[in-house]
């Protein structure tokens, strides 16, 4: 059985608009929910910044550590 090639043109054509819409309405959805991050990884990232807020403005480095435990 031979396929018309016009036909099959058509139909590849009409293939790819399918597909290249529903990219198109993908990139909206995608868009409009903004991305969250997991809370495992939101909890981790305060426990970080609240450490650092512990430290102060400059951390101690391993010299300053070993003179004040002798």
């Amino acid at each position: 059985m031979d396929m018309n090639l016009y036909f099959a043109e058509w139909l590849v054509r009409e293939r790819l608009a399918e597909a290249r819409a529903a990219a198109a309405r993908s990139a909206l959805v995608g868009a409009a929910v903004p991305a969250r991050r997991p809370v495992r990884i939101r909890l981790g990232l305060a426990l970080v910044r609240l450490g650092r807020r512990l430290q102060g403005s400059r951390p101690r480095g391993a010299d300053t550590l070993a003179a004040e435990r002798s």
